[in-house]
């Protein structure tokens, strides 16, 4: 008795229904889409252009609520948080949105605070945004004598009652006294630790150029190098709640941050990616004056 022969022809159609279904089932579920992802790295407060993004499918699923999905609605927008290549182009990141970028990134209590620095003071501009630094602060004496402040004083015998009464008879002359001098040296100390930075400018970035670089980036190179030695201001994460600079003498770090930035001067120390972990009774201030005393005794012996 003869086997009759199936026909290859229903299996294949078989295969391709349920390939079919299969697709049908996928597209249903991932519901593929297109959002606006950034083709090349792109520095914060860059204007996007289309060379800087493009589209990319992706799952609904994978898609961020604030995610852009078309070219036109990026293209001149700019953009407040650094962007790798791949990542996503969303409305919290671009400038224009009073949220976005860095007032996103500070936790409660924080404050973001720009400080001037050059090369030497911001580390040779090695310094890249998600870093923490520590800051060294010097104050010198001829400052703190130009912004003390000044008391009056009158002789005794021109007070109605006791020296320690402020209601000086008539005709009585107040004389300005200056407030006790501070040390007649300059003093340095490592004042905060564990500062986040936020953001470094394009310009005041070290990089290395390659090999074959042409005339004119080089001169560009050049130009942005001497513009950062002159000086550059980077933005910290710095916070409100007050800090212990010497043993039982607390502070604002960012009231701290400013005034050193305005009267004496800054300068940073990168930390390791662990932190530095260490504790202010470990901190010694360095008085110049000390400094040289003790170098100079040398000499005497």
């Amino acid at each position: 008795m003869q086997t009759k022969k199936r026909s290859p022809i229903a299996a294949i159609v078989l295969a391709v229904i349920i390939g079919l279904l299969v697709i049908a089932l996928l597209n249903g579920v991932i519901r593929p889409t297109q959002v606006v992802v950034a083709k090349i790295s792109i520095a914060p407060g860059t204007i996007i252009t289309d060379q800087l993004v493009e589209l990319h499918t992706i799952p609904m699923g994978a898609k961020p609520t604030d995610a852009i999905t078309k070219l036109a609605d990026a293209i001149g927008k700019s953009v407040a948080v650094a962007r790798a290549p791949g990542d996503y182009i969303v409305t919290s990141v671009l400038g224009d949105i009073a949220g976005a970028g860095i007032p996103a990134e500070l936790a409660e209590g924080h404050v973001a605070i720009a400080i001037h620095v050059d090369l030497a003071s911001g580390v040779a501009g090695l310094l890249r945004p998600g870093q923490t630094v520590t800051v060294i602060g010097m104050l010198s004496p001829d400052v703190i004598k130009e912004s003390g402040t000044t008391v009056l004083t009158a002789p005794i015998s021109d007070f109605t009652s006791t020296e320690v009464s402020i209601i000086p008879e008539a005709g009585a002359t107040l004389t300005p006294t200056p407030t006790p001098l501070p040390p007649s040296s300059p003093l340095a100390r490592l004042v905060i630790t564990g500062l986040r930075v936020l953001m470094v400018p394009q310009s005041f970035r070290y990089e290395e150029l390659p090999t074959g670089t042409s005339q004119d980036q080089l001169y560009s190179a050049a130009q942005s190098s001497a513009s950062a030695q002159e000086g550059s201001v980077i933005v910290l994460d710095v916070p409100t709640v007050l800090v212990e600079v010497t043993p039982g003498f607390k502070v604002d770090p960012a009231t701290l941050l400013v005034a050193l930035d305005q009267y004496g001067t800054i300068h940073l120390a990168l930390e390791p990616t662990s932190g530095l972990g260490l504790d202010v009774s470990d901190v010694i201030t360095l008085n110049l004056g000390d400094l040289y005393n003790e170098m100079n005794d040398d000499r005497k012996k």
